[in-house]
């Protein structure tokens, strides 16, 4: 009979009880996908806020006499600050995923905001690419 922390395997062969993987092996490779989620996470993050940073240069430069150059400050500029947002949470969730179940509810939480967040700063984006006018409009 083999005892983990969730449940009981009856075991004939010894041998196949030697596979079972311990509880704290198991939480440790959990903890470490996690963390490594939660950096790829923040590397996306760090790729569409150059994105957004680039696309307001763009927009300073080029398009200031575009009839939705105001619209489209606005959405980068929040778009922006969501990703911020994001990104403190996401350290802040990368910390929590590290110290065990005491901390899992409110790693659950912050989980679900920068879900939330990363939703937004996607419809945002959608509606800063339709938005933004390239080229001069001349056919030649």
């Amino acid at each position: 009979l083999v005892q983990t922390d969730s449940f009981e395997i009856e075991v004939e062969d010894e041998d196949a009880a030697k596979d079972v993987p311990d509880s704290s092996v198991t939480q440790r490779q959990a903890n470490t996908y996690a963390a490594k989620k939660t950096v790829a996470q923040g590397m996306m993050d760090i790729a569409l806020i150059t994105a957004n940073a680039n696309q307001l240069r763009y927009i300073i430069e080029f398009n200031r006499n575009s009839s939705t150059y105001y619209l489209n400050i606005f959405l980068i500029t929040i778009s922006l600050l969501l990703q911020v947002g994001v990104g403190v949470s996401l350290i802040f969730k990368g910390r929590l995923d590290l110290r065990g179940e005491s901390k899992h509810k409110n790693a659950k939480k912050i989980n679900n905001y920068v879900v939330v967040g990363i939703f937004l700063v996607t419809i945002i984006n959608v509606f800063i690419a339709s938005f933004t006018i390239t080229g001069s409009g001349n056919k030649q």
